[in-house]
Parts: structure tokens; C-alpha cells; sequence
């Protein structure tokens, strides 16, 4: 199933695709009595420790079996709208933890060093922390900050998403913990990444630095769905691709990941209990703006859009300071 929030309140209104179409929970429960049963945000539904996800499903099942009158009468209140007609939030407008990863692909390594391995470092991944007020709607505007208003990149990224409480798994058990995956862009300010640098000489700085300038506002849209994992028979197949204005400027297999997915919820779970609804997103691919020759950056009325298939795609235009 694909989950959505819609943003017909303050916090989001929780819902379901079907076909071309979302469902409103909470606007169809007169028409549809067994949707009073979905729990009341997208993160309690896939809490694997609740009936929220099993709710959902007899929830579809009553809609399959409903007249063409019922029908009408969701779309009628509102409960049942074209998918293109709905204003979706991120789909996990504020998770508790939203962790992202560094150097994740093989060829985002050789963005910056062609000649680099394609092998695993003896190190283990190294990730970060992204301020929840970067978060953004799925078809949102990125605003181009008035402080570093000049090298915005994107990083198109492919997330997991927590169903259970996560902390000190193996990666045998790792992949027991995720409930679904989504997408998100990493936009960064890479011009204030360079003037920032300047001031600090420790390697150690490093993973600050990348918090402060990945987390202007709507520096992170995700979405559009949570896509629950039994839709996905196989994340190391998916393809992930960024497009600017409609050209291919990111395009890569998940299994050019350098850790892959259980690697990364092992390592970084040995210290961060993620809990339901909690992101970790995977890293990007090669091929950002900065990595390129000459760099490709983002500007005032460009759209950049991610894909992954089967998970779904944002796509959002881009707005000047």
C-alpha cells in the first residue's frame, strides 16, 4: 500500500492511495464505517506493534466491495479525490529522527575521486542529523536561502522507514524493523558548506557542518508516499534516478550502495534507537552538481524531481531568495 498525508489540517490527515485516487480516513468514516478504525497519523499506522497496517487493509477491502453509490458519496464529502487534486505533506511530517547518510554509493565517491575503489573502507558509514524544520510536502517549492543563495545541489535519496523500535540489531534481523521505504532530496547549500569549512580544521567538524547546511528550510522535501515493504519484493534492484528540468543528472541501482541497507540500520542502530515512523535515509548516487565538471547547481525556476520505481517521485519547483 501507498500511505499519504494530506494536508487538510495542521498536522495532516492520514490516507491511502487507490488507483488513481486517495482516500481521506478521516473524511470517509460516515460513508465507510470501518475507516474510524485507521489510526489518526501515518506513523501509528505502520507501528508494527499496533493493528494500524491490518486496519488499513480491511479498510481497502470494504472500499473494493462498496456500490457505485458509496463511491459517490466519498467523492461527493471530499473522502475519495484524483490523486493530482490533493495537497499531500511529507508523508512523516515530523519523525522523531531524521538520520541521513554520507558517501553512500560507490559512484558519489567518485564524484570526487575517479580513480577511487569500488570497495568498502574499513570504516563504518558515517551519517548525521537533519533538522526536522527541513522538512517539506513532496511538490513543494525549495526556497533558495538569501545566505548561500548560489550553489544548491540536490541528492536524491531512497529512505527506509522504521516500523519498530530499532536499537542494537544485527543485520540478519535488520530488515524485521522496516515497515516501508519512501524518497527524499538532500538539498544542499554547498556554497555555505565552503565558507563554513574555512573555520574549521578538525575532521571531526564534519558531520556539524553537514547539518548546518542541509537544513534550511524546505531544504528537504520527501514523499510522496510511505510505500509499505511487501510492495518492494527486492530494494536492491531499485532504481533511483534525479532529473533537472527533465534531464538525467542522477541514475543508479541501490546495489551500488557501498553498505547496503542492513549495514546501515546495523551500524547506526548500535547507537540511535529509531522508533516507528523514523527515517533513515540511504545516501546519494553519483552524479550531484557539485561532483560535476563544470558544476551543475539549482536556481530560481528550475524543477528537480527523484524517482524510485515502485516507491514513488517528488518533484519540486525551485524559488529565489
Amino acid at each position: 500500500m501507498k500511505l499519504v498525508t494530506v494536508a487538510r489540517t495542521p498536522l495532516g490527515a492520514p490516507g491511502c492511495v487507490v488507483g488513481g485516487e486517495v482516500l481521506d480516513f478521516g473524511l470517509a468514516a460516515d460513508a465507510l464505517p470501518v475507516a474510524a478504525e485507521a489510526p489518526d497519523s501515518v506513523a501509528a499506522i505502520i507501528d508494527m506493534s499496533g493493528d494500524g497496517l491490518a486496519a488499513v487493509n480491511r479498510i481497502l477491502d470494504a472500499l473494493a466491495s462498496v456500490s457505485n453509490e458509496v463511491r459517490g458519496t466519498l467523492r461527493r464529502r471530499g473522502a475519495l479525490r484524483p490523486l493530482d487534486e490533493v495537497r499531500l505533506m511529507a508523508p512523516l511530517p515530523r519523525p522523531k529522527i531524521l538520520f541521513l547518510h554520507g558517501q553512500a554509493y560507490h559512484g558519489h565517491v567518485q564524484d570526487w575521486d575517479p580513480n577511487a575503489p569500488r570497495e568498502k573502507p574499513d570504516h563504518p558509514p558515517a551519517g548525521f542529523i537533519k533538522a526536522l524544520h527541513s522538512i517539506t510536502g513532496p511538490f513543494d517549492p525549495i526556497q533558495i536561502p538569501a545566505a548561500a543563495p548560489d550553489y544548491i545541489d540536490y541528492e536524491g535519496e531512497l529512505c527506509v522507514v522504521f516500523g519498530r523500535r530499532c536499537f542494537g540489531v544485527t543485520r540478519q534481523e535488520a530488515m524485521d524493523y522496516v515497515a516501508g521505504y519512501t524518497i527524499l532530496n538532500d538539498v544542499s547549500a554547498r556554497d555555505w558548506t565552503r565558507a563554513e569549512a574555512q573555520s574549521h580544521t578538525f575532521v571531526h567538524a564534519r558531520p556539524a557542518l553537514n547539518m548546518i547546511y542541509k537544513s534550511f528550510p524546505t531544504f528537504c522535501p520527501i514523499g510522496p508516499y510511505v510505500t509499505t515493504k511487501d510492495e518492494i519484493p527486492d530494494h536492491r534492484s531499485l532504481r533511483l534516478v534525479t532529473r533537472l528540468n527533465g534531464e538525467v543528472m542522477q541514475d543508479a541501482i541501490l546495489s551500488d550502495l557501498i553498505w547496503d541497507i542492513p549495514d546501515l540500520i546495523e551500524s547506526y542502530s548500535k547507537s540511535i534507537p529509531f522508533e516507528p515512523g523514523d527515517i533513515l535515509s540511504t545516501g546519494t548516487p553519483g552524479g550531484v552538481g557539485a561532483g560535476r565538471k563544470p558544476p551543475v547547481f539549482m536556481k530560481a525556476g528550475d524543477t528537480i524531481s527523484v524517482s524510485v520505481e515502485g516507491v514513488g517521485e517528488i518533484r519540486n519547483p525551485v524559488t529565489g531568495p
